[in-house]
């Protein structure tokens, strides 16, 4: 997305991207209430929530890289606030995205990430480290 074309004002831009990180939450609270009650709905509900995570993450990041030239005397600290979003977002669709592969393993009777802790089926499976 190129902001800079797309947009006149600050306040404009703001609104956007406002308006998309609310369709970000909306769309993570769908996802949440997900079915799971099985290996497959895990698996789609993780994968649903990896995505919304990335979109999320990257639309922290469209603001993170404009703030900092706000017109505004707090521009850097927002800045930083939403870079830190950003970064945080990005690790949650990070691990969204193992829990879906942890869960598409189980599925396949295929051992799970050693990551996964408390999901791992290595026991079951007759698996040792």
């Amino acid at each position: 997305m190129n902001t800079d074309d797309e947009f006149t004002t600050a306040n404009e831009f703001l609104a956007r991207v406002t308006a998309a990180l609310n369709a970000c939450a909306t769309d993570e609270r769908v996802a949440s209430d997900m079915p799971h009650r099985d290996n497959a709905e895990n698996v789609a509900r993780c994968a649903r929530l990896a995505l919304v995570s990335a979109r999320t993450s990257a639309w922290w990041g469209v603001l993170a890289r404009r703030a900092y030239h706000f017109p505004y005397a707090h521009g850097a600290l927002l800045g930083k606030a939403a870079m830190n979003a950003q970064l945080t977002e990005h690790d949650r669709a990070r691990f969204w995205r193992d829990c879906a592969a942890d869960w598409q393993a189980r599925a396949e009777r295929r051992p799970t990430s050693d990551a996964a802790g408390a999901l791992s089926n290595w026991a079951e499976l007759g698996v040792s480290a």
